[in-house]
Parts: structure tokens; C-alpha cells; sequence
């Protein structure tokens, strides 16, 4: 029942210790949207969207909002149950959720 919120939280806590001061979320602008991504990391001038998700499948709709209201944007990450894998014409790449440390320190 609470894996997406667990999930999320040991993302933040793994992105915390790699080094990252800040969290930050994207949430969109629009009037009665509910669309939110989890996690936005930076590095210099690049931006990265993170989305977790507690088990294996979901719909990303605000990942995929958020990727083509900023087509500068080169790929968004998810961080889930699922193996890795991609999705290069939806510009997304899949990790194990295990690999969020790694990820905030490649930033």
C-alpha cells in the first residue's frame, strides 16, 4: 500500500547522501493539474527528471508532460522494481531503484 511513498523516500534520502543539498520536484502550472514529478536533479546547465514508482509499472504521464514542454530536456529516469532498460523514442531510461545513489553522483 505505501511502496510508492516508501520508494520515494529512499530515493530523497540516496540523492541526500550522494552529495545533493537540495531536493526539488516539478509540478505542472496548469489550473486543476495534478501532474508532478518527483525528483529534479542538476548539473551545471542539465537538467534531469526522476520519477519513482513502487513497483514495476505505471503510465509516467507528468514524465512525459514535463518531456515535451521541455524538449531541451534530453531523457528523464525512472527508478522502479523493474530491470534496466530504455525507451529512446520517449527520450526515457528505466533503472533498479537500488541505483539512485549512483545516479545523484553521476550528476
Amino acid at each position: 500500500m505505501y511502496n510508492g511513498a516508501l520508494a520515494e523516500q529512499f530515493a530523497g534520502q540516496e540523492f541526500l547522501s550522494s552529495g545533493k543539498d537540495k531536493l526539488y520536484y516539478w509540478t505542472r502550472e496548469a489550473k486543476s493539474s495534478s501532474a508532478k514529478v518527483d525528483f529534479i536533479l542538476s548539473k551545471k546547465i542539465m537538467i534531469v527528471p526522476v520519477e519513482i514508482k513502487g513497483g514495476a509499472a505505471g503510465k509516467l504521464r507528468s514524465m512525459h508532460l514535463l518531456l515535451g514542454k521541455y524538449p531541451h530536456i534530453e531523457r528523464g529516469y525512472v527508478l522502479s522494481t523493474a530491470p534496466y532498460g530504455e525507451l529512446p523514442e520517449q527520450r526515457l531510461v528505466f533503472l533498479p531503484l537500488y541505483y539512485a545513489f549512483q545516479l545523484a553522483g553521476d550528476l
